[in-house]
């Protein structure tokens, strides 16, 4: 039997939740789509009107997620020994259930875009305090692992920055939990480079993920606004970061030196040497500049990015920890002035994508999208800037780039740019 032709999964409704953003679309019982694929669920309003329905319906073909739970329900069912009018009660989309511990799987653009709909969901359920404690570290954890399985290999790191970066560059679109992602990867990036004690990691890294909790949708709706900022948009600004501490500490967080990060990361650190601070102080320090760094790039409807060259020189000239920041320096060792994900102009006139850091911190390797005639191409070209030929001339902000990018074609040709014979640096 042909996919198209399967019954579609019906979906409990009481299952939905404001702020999820949905793996799969959800139609009516005559197949009219009600809510499509990677859409969120906005507000009560719009949950209730879902709700009415009772129950709506996931195409079969489209889900496996729909179709993993329903399956799960169903055993579950038998092993009760259930009637099947009860389906309903065991068929649950909770992250923490069956399946919530397994191995992220796909391509890194495919697990980049899971993580950060799992991220998402938790953060929104972190904000409206719909999560017990223990529920809430159960989610945290899947988080930290999530992260810990790109860390194991240092291609999955530099292609988890890749697809990160390019998509928080590119366009204003799902800014919040992007950004938090993106520093949260090089957090962890990052640590081994500033001497980090191993137990000062995972607080680091889970505070960059969470250090904006607290206006989430309020980030979204910034990064799409062309309108001055209101004064009560402000006022959440400007409580954001004590207002995350304190959803954190709701949640069960007790880990003094990521509630600390989160609490200071806009704040001025009491000495100006990183090994000379607290911990706490010393996290915030790092995740300050992360944050800085990383949202300098990152568009808004209201203005373009900036280029990655520009972003490089707004952490390095920080005055938070003097004129020698070692977290700007220990970033452009770490990626170089032209990051993993950003754009830049070759001398030739041709644009390319960066794929990784070269040989020097302004020769990265790189896959070539437009010619020199400003045509698409066909297949990306892989260059080692370092060649006479491929200078770079200029950084060129991602959100000016029309071209399209397959990502997945690029984590290819940066994971070739590592295997031995390729004939570029390792």
């Amino acid at each position: 039997m042909s996919s198209d032709t399967r019954p579609p999964v019906a979906l409990p409704t009481h299952q939905l939740r404001v702020g999820m953003t949905l793996p799969f679309t959800l139609q009516d019982e005559d197949g009219q789509v009600l809510l499509a694929k990677g859409l969120r669920i906005e507000n009560e309003k719009q949950l209730e009107l879902l709700r009415q329905r009772k129950r709506v319906f996931v195409p079969f073909e489209e889900s496996e997620l729909a179709v993993k739970v329903l399956m799960t329900g169903l055993l579950e069912l038998d092993r009760r020994g259930a009637a099947l009018k009860d389906l309903d009660r065991y068929v649950t989309l909770d992250e923490s259930g069956p399946g919530a511990g397994e191995p992220l799987r796909g391509s890194m653009p495919e697990q980049c875009a899971e993580v950060a709909a799992r991220l998402r969901r938790l953060l929104v359920a972190l904000a409206q305090r719909a999560l017990a404690p223990p529920d809430a570290a159960v989610r945290l954890e899947q988080l930290w692992r999530d992260l810990q399985q790109w860390a194991a290999a240092r291609v999955a790191q530099e292609a988890a920055t890749l697809v990160l970066t390019y998509r928080a560059c590119s366009s204003p679109a799902e800014y919040s939990v992007l950004h938090a992602l993106q520093c949260a990867v090089l957090a962890q990036r990052v640590a081994p480079l500033l001497a980090l004690p191993a137990g000062e990691v995972r607080p680091l890294v889970l505070a960059c993920a969470t250090m904006n909790v607290a206006m989430v949708q309020l980030q979204d709706a910034l990064a799409q606004q062309t309108q001055p900022v209101s004064p009560a948009q402000r006022a959440q600004i400007d409580a954001h970061a004590a207002e995350s501490e304190r959803l954190l500490r709701a949640a069960g967080v007790t880990d003094e030196a990521w509630l600390q990060a989160v609490r200071w990361h806009h704040a001025r650190p009491p000495a100006s040497v990183l090994s000379a601070l607290p911990t706490g102080w010393r996290l915030a320090s790092i995740v300050q500049a992360l944050d800085r760094y990383t949202a300098a790039m990152s568009p808004r409807a209201s203005r373009p990015g900036r280029s990655a060259k520009d972003a490089a020189r707004t952490v390095l000239a920080r005055n938070v920890l003097g004129a020698q920041d070692p977290v700007g320096l220990a970033l452009v060792q770490l990626l170089g002035l032209y990051p993993p994900g950003t754009f830049v102009r070759l001398q030739a006139g041709e644009l390319a994508l960066v794929l990784r850091p070269g040989q020097k911190a302004a020769t990265p390797v790189a896959a070539v999208v437009v010619n020199r005639m400003g045509e698409p191409l066909g297949a990306p070209k892989l260059v080692d800037c370092a060649r006479p030929e491929y200078v770079v001339a200029e950084a060129v902000p991602g959100s000016a780039v029309k071209a399209r990018i397959d990502l997945e074609e690029m984590v290819q040709r940066l994971a070739y740019s590592r295997a031995p014979g390729s004939g570029l640096l390792q």
